[in-house]
């Protein structure tokens, strides 16, 4: 987790990982009851109809939280929820003293209707707590948490199976909830006004709408895909461990036992992955690898039942399916929905956790109710080979998730780049449109180019002098007298190829500059190879140099490309600036020109590896030499950044990176924090081990922004409207 010394992020995180644990524990302890309170009541053919009317209400159910997380926000909805489920479970209690085989009916459907429906709601909270790179890091105490509920959940119900009736289980769930809300409402009070504010306005809120909005987004429809098939698999495994017990064990208290130690195992080898392998595992293989971890695990437990059908294989398959869960499984999914904006986050989470996980299950028991009685011995066997195929057809699902991810990702940066106050919306357009077209304006440089436009053409008479034009130019062109300069470019409307050379050191003219500059762009298709040449000539000082990356600007050809690529390893820092702006310009009008990525991270990492010390010195040469004026005034280490950002723009896409390159430095937590989670899973991993130092990591929470489409038109407004000197440009750059 991020070292941070603000003590609401410190009380937030330790009341989220009580929470947790408290949560799990009731979940893990009131599994055990549940199992043991039904098989003590009916048999275990029961079991499948049971399972199928539990789903079919739990996904009614969710209908109406989905419905409610999308008016209120978590923060409410779920302490609400827990305050319902403590008063039913107290009833079922009493109930079970007199009418047990109803009792236990009542208990299995209460234990799928609020079970997973508010450990969803949960995690909901959770991830709108934290934004998606804090998230990542939080995670593991969370994670950590829920799994030592998981194992003290375990060891109350085993060791109170021999002491009290399983009836009085239910009493003890329900103090379970009452410590998780307490904690909740500790972190009520650190909840930033984003995650407890009531519904946003442009969110549908009817019972169907979040299934409209499921549909809509195919890295949602994945997930729910790949739940859905995660929970029939899961129902396979229940049914075949189950039927296992109650054939060994029989009913009553040993059946309770055997649970008890069952859920009590499986929590505590939960809590050593979760220490030992879910920090390597999310950095290693990514938040979709560590996902398909669970089914890839199955699959190969379902092999060996397959093959050897007893007891011990079914506590392989459906342990491993638990295991792997409630640790690994479990951090990498949350940190999956932290991506999703949260006006589809709110109203579809609760869906895909329950509604689509109720399905799984509801296919799952059809299937066991269906196949039992028509294959009868052979039944076992057929169950192992079909939860095996489900976990193939669930690897297949999580191949796709990764991309989802860095989509999701996208979307929302692009969405939060503009969460700003109203004061600051102008300013802020202004530098969005700046970053869009990649230049300002210095006021001497324009009205020198107003001047040379409006100034008189040769006349007829010098145009008509005796000999060579390109002779009488060069003659003009030595002179170093502005006006005949002037004179001589403004002769051809294309410079001769003997001219280039004599134009080329004039760029080191700052009263010259712009006429050089106009003169040799005109130029540069046909003398792209002396260009290049001279650009990649250390003997000419850096500042022709780096402005003959700006001519090159007119040559939107590969060998200009390749040229400017070579010059990404000039060792003046101006240089290499203006090579990666002017790739980033030749690339977005012809998206024929190949850049190879790998050589743009190269340069990316050796930029970040030079250190704020030899920007410093690039920088202030830049900032004293007048007449260029096409960056805004920025502190060395943020002119280097945007270097950087410009040449991953080259490798990755473009509106993302130049988002990201804003946001990293926005005092805006959410922006920042979705920014930094969008450049961990983009990035290739030295390039990002090279960039995090420099960049300052601060705890954040959730807020909303405007769309995109919004976004657009207020660049274009701005773009028709606004101009903005280097002066005040610089003023109001981010820090």
């Amino acid at each position: 987790m991020e070292h941070t010394t603000d003590p609401g992020h410190r009380s937030a995180v330790v009341a989220v990982t009580v929470a947790a644990g408290a949560l799990i524990a009731q979940q893990v302890a009131g599994r055990a009851t549940r199992d043991a309170l039904f098989l003590s009541s009916f048999p275990v053919s029961a079991l499948p109809l049971a399972m199928i009317g539990a789903a079919v209400a739990s996904a009614l159910a969710v209908l109406g939280f989905s419905s409610a997380l999308s008016r209120r926000s978590p923060a409410r909805v779920v302490p609400l929820a827990l305050a319902t489920g403590t008063v039913l479970l107290l009833a079922e209690w009493g109930l079970s003293l007199v009418q047990p085989r109803l009792a236990a009916m009542v208990v299995y459907l209460h234990m799928a209707v609020f079970g997973t429906t508010v450990i969803s709601g949960f995690w909901s909270l959770v991830n709108e707590r934290f934004d998606p790179y804090t998230a990542r890091r939080v995670m593991g105490h969370v994670g950590l948490g829920a799994s030592l509920g998981g194992v003290t959940g375990g060891l109350i119900a085993w060791g109170t199976a021999g002491l009290l009736p399983v009836p009085a289980m239910l009493a003890l769930l329900a103090a379970f909830n009452v410590v998780c809300l307490l904690a909740l409402r500790r972190l009520g009070s650190n909840t930033p006004a984003s995650a407890r504010g009531s519904r946003h306005d442009d969110v549908a809120t009817g019972p169907l709408a979040g299934f409209r909005m499921l549909f809509e987004t195919p890295y949602l429809r994945d997930l729910a895909l790949f739940v859905t098939i995660g929970a029939a698999t899961e129902a396979l495994l229940d049914y075949l461990l189950n039927a296992q017990a109650a054939a060994v064990f029989g009913r009553g208290q040993p059946l309770m036992s055997f649970f008890s130690l069952f859920h009590m195992g499986v929590s505590l080898l939960a809590l050593v992955a979760q220490i030992t392998l879910s920090r390597t595992s999310l950095q290693r293989l990514g938040l979709a690898g560590t996902v398909a971890l669970r089914p890839g695990l199955v699959l190969a437990s379902a092999l060996v039942g397959f093959l050897e059908p007893r007891l011990w294989t079914a506590l392989l398959a459906r342990g491993t399916h638990g295991v792997v869960n409630n640790s690994l499984f479990r951090s990498g999914y949350e940190l999956l929905f932290t991506a999703v904006p949260q006006r589809r986050k709110r109203p579809t989470k609760a869906i895909i956790d329950v509604a689509f996980d109720r399905l799984g299950t509801v296919g799952g028991g059809i299937v066991a109710l269906t196949l039992v009685p028509v294959v009868g011995g052979h039944s076992t066997r057929v169950l192992f080979a079909l939860a095996g195929a489900a976990a193939l057809a669930a690897l297949a699902v999580s191949r796709r998730l990764h991309r989802g991810y860095v989509s999701a990702l996208e979307e929302s940066l692009r969405s939060g780049a503009v969460r700003l106050d109203v004061a600051m919306v102008i300013d802020a357009t202004t530098l969005m449109t700046l970053a869009h077209t990649g230049e300002t304006f210095d006021r001497e440089a324009l009205l020198r180019e107003v001047a040379a436009l409006r100034g008189e053409r040769p006349t007829a008479g010098a145009s008509a002098a005796p000999g060579d034009p390109a002779l009488l130019a060069l003659s003009e062109i030595r002179s170093g007298e502005p006006q005949a300069v002037r004179r001589a470019l403004q002769r051809f409307d294309e410079l001769p190829a003997a001219l280039i050379g004599h134009v080329i050191p004039l760029l080191a003219r700052n009263d010259l500059f712009l006429d050089a500059l106009r003169a040799l762009r005109r130029a540069a298709p046909r003398a792209t190879g002396q260009l290049v040449d001279a650009l990649l000539d250390q003997r000419l000082e850096p500042v022709v140099r780096r402005r003959i990356a700006r001519v090159l600007r007119g040559s939107p050809t590969q060998r200009a490309v390749d040229g400017l690529l070579s010059a990404l390893a000039d060792p003046e820092f101006e240089v290499r600036r203006q090579c990666a702006r002017t790739l980033e310009r030749l690339t977005r009008r012809s998206a024929g020109l190949q850049v190879p990525p790998a050589v743009v991270f190269a340069a990316a990492a050796r930029e970040l590896e030079a250190g704020p010390e030899s920007w410093s010195e690039d920088a202030a040469m830049t900032e004293a030499t007048p007449g260029e004026g096409l960056e805004p005034r920025e502190t060395p280490s943020g002119r280097s950044l945007g270097h950087v950002f410009t040449l991953l723009s080259l490798a990755l896409e473009r509106e993302p990176m130049r988002i990201a390159a804003w946001a990293v430095r926005s005092e805006d937590p959410i922006l920042r924090g979705t920014a930094l989670e969008y450049l961990h899973n983009v990035l290739p991993d030295p390039v990002r081990v090279a960039l995090w130092p420099h960049l300052r990591i601060a705890t954040t929470a959730a807020r909303a922004g405007r769309s995109p489409q919004q976004l657009r038109e207020e660049l274009l407004r701005a773009g028709g409207t606004l101009s903005v000197s280097r002066g005040a440009l610089g003023s109001r750059s981010p820090r």
